[in-house]
C-alpha cells in the first residue's frame, strides 16, 4: 500500500541469487494493508542479477524499497539490512515467503505491540505461523506434522522462515544475528531471545517453498537439518567446515545422497581423540533424548491431520501425556545413553546398507 508516513515496520530479507523469487516477495508485500513499511533486501554478492532486478521492482513498488550489499552470510546481511532500517520494529523476512492474508503484517504488528504493553518493556519477540506451499498441493501427514510443530511454544521449533518480528531496541540489545557462521543465525538468535521473552506466535500465517524439501526430499533434508542441529549442540565445528564437500545429490533423481554424508562423519570421527568421540556421542543422546517427545506430537498431528483439522488445531493429548509421566525419565543419564546406543546403531546401517536412492552417481552441490 501507498504511505506517505514514515514506516512503521521494516522488512529485512537476505537475498543471494534470489532473482526468480523476487517478483513473488515485491507482489505478496504489495498486498499488505494497514501499515505502512518498507522494505530492505540485503544482497551477499548475488550472481543471477538479483540487485538490478530489485532495483527495477522497488521502482515500481507502492512502497520504499532499497537494496544493499553486504559481506555474504545471511547474519551479516540481515544486520547490514538493520543497520540502515528506519522503522522502530524490524521483521527478517526469507525472500521465498507469501502472505494469503491481506493484514497479516499489521495483525502481527498489532500483537507484538499488545505483548510490549503487557510486559511493560521493549523485551518482545514474535514469529508467524508457517505454512508450507508446495506444487503438489495433495495433503501431507508429514508437512502438516511440521507445520503444527512450527506453532508450538517451544524455542527450539521457531525457525527463520517464520519470519521474526522485534522492536528494534531489543535486536540491539540482543547483539543482532551471530555472523561467526553462514547459516543457523536463526537458531542462535532464537536461543537467545527466549532467555528475555517467550516467542510469541503471531496471529497471521506466513508461506515458505517447499521447494528444496520436493526437490531433495522431505525425509533426507529432515536428516541432514537434524545432524545439523545435533552437531552445533555438541560444538562440532570441524564438522560446518567440511559439510560442504560431505554435501551430495543423487546424479539421477536430484534427491540428497545421505551415505556420502554418513560417510564423510565417519571419516572425520574417525580422527578425533576417543575422549571426544565418547563425549560426541553422550552428547547427542542426551539431545536426542530431550526430543523425544517429537514421536507423541506426531501422533497427534495424525489424529488431527486425518480428521480434517488445520495444524493450529492439534489436541496435544499423546504430548501431555509425555509432559507428565515421561519426560522426566527422558532427562535420565540411562535414556541418554539408550538413545545413543541407538543413534548409532542407525548410523552403521545406514553405512551398511544401499544408499537409500541407488544412485548410480553423485553430483556435489555447493
Amino acid at each position: 500500500m501507498t504511505c506517505d508516513h514514515p514506516p512503521e515496520l521494516s522488512i529485512i530479507v537476505p537475498v543471494l541469487n534470489e532473482a526468480a523469487h523476487l517478483p513473488s516477495l515485491f507482489a505478496t508485500l504489495a498486498a499488505q494493508q494497514g501499515l505502512c513499511f518498507e522494505l530492505v533486501l540485503c544482497d551477499g554478492g548475488s550472481e543471477d542479477g538479483t540487485p538490478q532486478r530489485a532495483a527495477r521492482l522497488a521502482r515500481q513498488a507502492p512502497f520504499p524499497a532499497e537494496v544493499v550489499s553486504a559481506s555474504r552470510g545471511r547474519g551479516r546481511q540481515m544486520n547490514a539490512g538493520a543497520a540502515v532500517a528506519q522503522a522502530d520494529t524490524l521483521l527478517f523476512l526469507h525472500a521465498d515467503s507469501t502472505f494469503v492474508a491481506a493484514d497479516a503484517l499489521a495483525r502481527g504488528l498489532s500483537a507484538l505491540r499488545a505483548r510490549q504493553a503487557a510486559v511493560g518493556c521493549h523485551e518482545a519477540a514474535g514469529r508467524f505461523a508457517l505454512r508450507f506451499c508446495r506444487s503438489n498441493g495433495a495433503p501431507s501427514p508429514a508437512y502438516f506434522f511440521y507445520e503444527a510443530k512450527a506453532r508450538l511454544a517451544r524455542p527450539e521449533c521457531i525457525r527463520g522462515d517464520q519470519g521474526f518480528m522485534l522492536p528494534r531496541p531489543f535486536f540491539r540489545s540482543l547483539g543482532g544475528f551471530d555472523e561467526r557462521m553462514p547459516f543457523l543465525e536463526d537458531l542462535h538468535f532464537v536461543a537467545a531471545a527466549a532467555q528475555r521473552c517467550d516467542w510469541l506466535l503471531l496471529p497471521a500465517e506466513v508461506g515458505t517453498s517447499a521447494r528444496r524439501f520436493e526437490a531433495e526430499g522431505l525425509w533426507e533434508r529432515q536428516v541432514l537439518n537434524a545432524i545439523i542441529v545435533n552437531c552445533l549442540v555438541a560444538g562440532w565445528t570441524e564438522f560446518f567446515t567440511a559439510l560442504p564437500g560431505l554435501y551430495r545429490l543423487d546424479a539421477d533423481t536430484g534427491r540428497l545422497s545421505l551415505h556420502p554424508l554418513l560417510a564423510g562423519i565417519r571419516a572425520l570421527l574417525a580422527r578425533r581423540p576417543g575422549g571426544w568421540r565418547r563425549a560426541f556421542w553422550r552428547t547427542t543422546g542426551r539431545h536426542v533424548a530431550a526430543n523425544a517427545w517429537q514421536p507423541f506430537f506426531w501422533l497427534d498431528t495424525r489424529r488431527a491431520f486425518f480428521r480434517g483439522q488445520g495444524p493450529g488445531e492439534v489436541e496435544p493429548r499423546w504430548l501431555g501425556l509425555y509432559e507428565r509421566r515421561l519426560k522426566r525419565f527422558f532427562g535420565t543419564l540411562p535414556a541418554a545413553m539408550a538413545a545413543a546406543g541407538l543413534v548409532r546403531l542407525w548410523f552403521r546401517l545406514m553405512l551398511a546398507g544401499r544408499p537409500r536412492n541407488a544412485p548410480t552417481g553423485t553430483r556435489q552441490t555447493g
